[in-house]
């Protein structure tokens, strides 16, 4: 598996992988920093997991190509928005995916 930084700024990371024999490039975008931002340091920090919300893409510079967005999130703001008071969690995640949107991300 090979690993690029794209953007220092923005926590994009590029990973090319094969898959089953076939080629697999994907994005994964660290939301850590927005998290903090948004809920004033409530969320974005501690343990990170893969958001279950799959359905974004972001094209890939180099081939042109639409490439797969894995939002790494924080486990705290995961868990938040499937317990039972999620609304302050979904409200700071959807705050990132705006800002996310904002820098190129489409939704699939």
């Amino acid at each position: 598996m090979h690993e690029e930084e794209i953007y220092d700024d923005i926590r994009l990371t590029k990973r090319k992988t094969i898959t089953n024999g076939a080629k697999y490039d994907f994005y994964i975008y660290d939301m850590m920093a927005l998290e903090k931002e948004f809920s004033n340091k409530k969320f974005g920090k501690g343990d990170t997991v893969i958001s279950q919300i799959k359905n974004y893409k972001l094209m890939d510079d180099e081939t042109g190509e639409m490439l797969d967005v894995k939002l790494k999130c924080s486990k705290k703001i995961d868990d938040a928005m499937d317990g039972f008071d999620p609304e302050e969690s979904k409200e700071v995640f959807d705050k990132c995916l705006k800002v996310l949107v904002e820098r190129g991300l489409v939704k699939d």
